[in-house]
């Protein structure tokens, strides 16, 4: 039987782009082919091109060198100027959330040279910028729970096995002809078993919109507090008055969630928060990380959202306010 061949591209691959880029990449299967394509850093890409990624994983490293990599979309522009048929079955955006527009304009031609376009990153709203320039249809979002550190330059550690969930945020309210949808289908069932035999442990859910809102919940009880702080996870839950700020933060997300009719698991999401505290205890969050590097954050994603659908929807969340003008003001001072 022959092998299927699939070329898939990550643009911003950083962390959690490089995570699953490199695990796709060192698939050993009959099945599939599988040509992997960085766009990320200069540096990195160097480092990947000529000694390949090292992933490292429960003390152990893994170097993957079947992975082509560039510093920014040219190489590839003039391929496709060559080749009509060069084309790519999924392009991951695995930037961080608030260069969205940017990696769209930039990277528009090899996006329109791709079947599906698919969002890996964190915040609630991504998949609602991305619609201005990319047809609905087409967009997948996916959130992960696995955790990744680009330590440096061709060098990534995997601190967290975790799970993902796949699915079509827009599919159901589109009136697609019935073979349009089998094709979108085949190709979630198509990411989910690739992603599953690069040891992602991935299912496909119904309503991804919900799922992207649940794990926000948490980031957005955590980070903005971790990075005004400068705590670790687990030294926030040593002060009553910031374990407070936290619950009143997710609680005001709830209540907007729920006024978006968003249909929320019944579930303990102050608990959740605690227990991935506790887990994570001697992390300091992605937000802080970002503080601390002088670089911008993620919070118009996360806290900054919250924001700005409460003032749509005409209510109040002042925890969720006061959290976001303090880290846009933090990030004014240290940028």
């Amino acid at each position: 039987m022959n092998e299927r061949r699939l070329r898939i591209g990550f643009i911003g691959a950083g962390s959690i782009g490089s995570l699953f880029g490199g695990y796709l990449a060192d698939i050993k299967s009959n099945i599939y082919s599988i040509e992997i394509i960085f766009f990320c850093m200069k540096e990195h890409a160097n480092v990947v091109n000529k000694k390949g990624l090292n992933v490292y994983r429960n003390q152990k490293i893994n170097v993957i060198k079947n992975i082509k990599a560039y510093e920014n979309e040219k190489s590839i522009e003039e391929k496709l100027e060559r080749d009509l048929n060069f084309e790519f079955d999924f392009v991951f955006l695995t930037t961080k959330a608030y260069d969205i527009k940017t990696a769209i304009h930039q990277y528009n031609r090899i996006i329109k040279a791709s079947k599906y376009l698919v969002i890996l990153q964190n915040g609630i709203g991504n998949e609602d910028i991305v619609i201005e320039y990319w047809n609905k249809a087409k967009i997948i979002r996916a959130v992960t729970t696995n955790g990744a550190l680009l330590e440096k330059p061709g060098h990534l550690i995997h601190t967290g096995r975790g799970i993902t969930k796949i699915g079509f945020p827009f599919l159901r309210e589109l009136n697609l002809e019935e073979s349009e949808l089998d094709q979108a289908n085949s190709y979630l069932l198509l990411l989910r078993d690739i992603l599953t035999l690069a040891d992602l442990e991935t299912i496909i859910v119904e309503d991804i919109i919900k799922e992207s809102w649940e794990k926000a919940l948490v980031n957005i009880g955590i980070n903005a507090i971790g990075a005004l702080t400068r705590l670790t996870n687990g030294e926030l839950l040593e002060i009553e008055g910031l374990k407070y700020f936290i619950e009143q933060a997710i609680s005001e997300a709830i209540k907007v969630a729920e006024m978006k009719n968003i249909i929320l698991s019944k579930k303990d999401y102050l608990s959740i928060t605690y227990d991935v505290l506790n887990k994570t205890a001697n992390n300091k969050n992605s937000m802080l990380q970002d503080i601390l590097n002088r670089k911008p954050t993620e919070i118009n994603f996360l806290n900054g959202r919250i924001l700005r659908n409460a003032e749509n929807l005409g209510i109040k969340v002042p925890y969720n306010e006061l959290l976001t003008y303090l880290i846009r003001g933090l990030e004014d001072s240290v940028i």
